[in-house]
C-alpha cells in the first residue's frame, strides 16, 4: 500500500495501553465514584477487593468495573481511595451485578492535613525533596532485582482509531539504585496489530518505548532531568497539602522550572512517604505546550509538507513497597500532537501512549539472551512477531486497548503460571 509519508517518534522518557475479555467464571460488580467537594466524577480512584490483587481504577466518567469469583462473600469489603481523600469501603453485596445501568455512587470526601510547622515549613519543599533523592540509596533496593511485567504501546488517531497497537510481557533485570548500571529488558512474549488504510497520510512508527519506559524511573535517573545538585537552579518547589492513600500520608511537593530557563523542563508533582522518605509517585509533564522547539525532542523524521505540533507530555511513575524497600512497580506516558499539511485546513490529531505494570519480582535477575533484549532504536511494531505465540495467549485472543491495565494484569498472571507449570 502507497504511503505518503512517513513519521518515526522517539519519546524520551515514557507512556499507557490495554486489552481484556469478559470471563463467565466470574462476577461483575460496578460503581462510580464522585468527588464530595464538587460532585464531579474522579478519574483513577483505585478500586481493591480486601485482602486480594482484585483491583481496577475509575475511567473518566468515573465508573468502574470489578471482576470478582462468584464464591466471594457477599460481606466482603470492597475498598475504594484516591490521593488526598478518606478512603471508603463498601460490602458486595452493596453493588448491583452484571452490566447495571445505575451503577453504585460512592463519595469520597477530601481530606485537610495539618502538618507540624516545627516538622515541614512551606519553605522546605526543595529540602524535602532533596532529602528525599539523598535517600534513595536507603529506600530502594541495592542490589539486582527481577522482575516480570505487562507493557503495552499504542499510536491513536483522533478519538477512537486505534493505528497500531503492542503488547508484550516482559523480562527485566533491574540494576542497584546505587550504581551506575543500566537496567536491561527483554521480550518473553509479545504480540501486536496494524491498523493502517488508504485515508491514512501519516505511516507513524513509535521508537524506543520499552527502553524509555523504564528509563524514566525517576528515583533511578537524574530527576526530571538535571542532576540533584542542580535541582535548586532549574526548579522552583512547592508544598501542597498532603495526602493519604493506601493508608500511608504523602508529602506532596509541586515543581514547575524557574521562569528564567529558556530550554523546556518539567513540572508535576512527586509524593514523598512520610516515614521513610521515599519517592512513591511521580506525575509530570514536560513544558511543551506552545512551544515549536517540542517538536525535535519527539519526531526524529517527518515529512517537509506537515507541521507538526507537541500538545502534552505526561509521565506517571509509581512506586510500592515490601520488606522494606520501594520497588518500581508501574509507569504510563502520553505524549499528544497534531498534525497540518501545507494549505490544508484541517488538522488530524494523534497520541502515542505507553504503560508498563509489574507483576512479580524476584531476586534473582532472568538471563535475557540478545535476541529477546530491547535496545533504544527498536520498534516494538518490528520486533514482536518473533516472539508471538498463540498458546500462551489461548482464548485471551483479542487485543482491547480501551480495556484496564489492572484487569489484564490478572488475566496475563494466571497465564504465566500456568504456562509456568506446563
Amino acid at each position: 500500500m502507497k504511503r505518503t509519508a512517513t513519521l518515526i517518534i522517539a519519546l524520551l522518557l515514557a507512556l499507557p495501553f490495554g486489552f481484556a475479555q469478559d470471563l463467565p467464571e466470574f462476577l461483575q460488580i460496578t460503581g462510580k465514584v464522585i468527588d464530595g467537594a464538587t460532585g464531579k466524577p474522579m478519574h483513577y480512584a483505585s478500586i481493591n477487593l480486601a485482602g486480594t490483587h482484585v483491583s481496577n481504577v475509575t475511567n473518566a466518567e468515573g465508573i468502574f468495573s470489578l471482576k470478582i469469583a462468584p464464591v466471594t462473600p457477599p460481606d466482603a469489603l470492597v475498598t475504594i481511595s484516591h490521593l488526598g481523600y478518606a478512603t471508603v469501603t463498601r460490602k458486595v453485596s452493596d453493588f448491583p451485578t452484571g452490566d447495571a445501568k445505575s451503577p453504585l455512587t460512592i463519595t469520597l470526601v477530601p481530606i485537610s492535613i495539618s502538618l507540624d510547622a516545627a516538622l515541614i515549613r512551606a519553605q522546605d519543599a526543595k529540602e524535602l525533596l532533596i532529602a528525599a533523592l539523598y535517600r534513595i540509596k536507603q529506600n530502594y533496593p541495592d542490589k539486582h532485582v527481577g522482575m516480570t511485567a505487562f507493557y503495552r504501546e499504542m499510536v491513536k488517531k483522533g478519538n477512537s482509531k486505534y493505528l497500531t497497537m503492542n503488547e508484550a510481557i516482559l523480562d527485566i533485570d533491574k540494576a542497584p539504585y546505587a550504581s551506575y548500571q543500566s537496567d536491561r529488558v527483554g521480550i518473553y512474549k509479545g504480540r501486536g496489530s496494524q491498523n493502517y488504510d488508504s485515508s491514512d497520510t501519516l505511516f507513524i512508527k513509535y521508537q524506543g518505548g520499552v527502553v524509555s519506559i523504564i528509563d524514566i524511573d525517576q528515583a533511578k535517573n537524574p530527576f526530571a532531568t538535571v542532576p540533584i545538585s542542580q535541582l535548586s537552579v532549574y526548579y522552583d518547589c512547592t508544598m501542597e497539602p498532603s495526602v493519604f492513600l493506601d493508608d500511608r500520608m504523602y508529602y506532596v511537593v509541586s515543581i514547575d522550572q524557574k521562569p528564567s530557563m529558556e530550554d523546556i523542563y518539567m513540572r508535576g508533582q512527586v509524593y514523598i512517604d512520610s516515614e521513610s522518605l521515599a519517592i512513591g509517585r511521580v506525575h509530570l509533564w514536560m513544558n511543551v505546550e506552545g512551544r515549536e522547539d517540542a517538536v525535535p525532542l519527539f519526531i526524529l523524521r517527518s515529512p517537509a509538507d506537515t507541521r507538526f505540533e507537541v500538545k502534552s507530555a505526561e509521565y506517571i511513575v509509581n512506586y510500592k513497597p515490601s520488606d522494606g524497600k520501594w520497588y518500581y512497580d508501574y509507569a504510563k506516558m502520553e505524549l499528544k500532537f497534531e498534525t497540518r499539511k501545507k494549505r490544508s485546513l484541517f488538522k488530524n490529531h494523534y497520541s502515542v501512549m505507553s504503560e508498563i505494570a509489574i507483576t512479580d519480582h524476584q531476586d534473582t535477575p532472568p538471563v535475557i539472551v540478545k535476541e529477546a533484549r530491547v535496545k533504544f532504536r527498536d520498534q516494538l511494531t518490528e520486533k514482536v512477531s518473533a516472539f508471538t505465540d498463540e498458546n500462551f495467549w489461548e482464548n485471551y485472543n483479542v487485543i482491547e486497548p480501551d480495556a484496564d491495565i489492572d484487569a489484564i494484569v490478572r488475566k496475563i498472571v494466571r497465564q504465566l503460571k500456568k504456562h509456568n507449570l506446563d
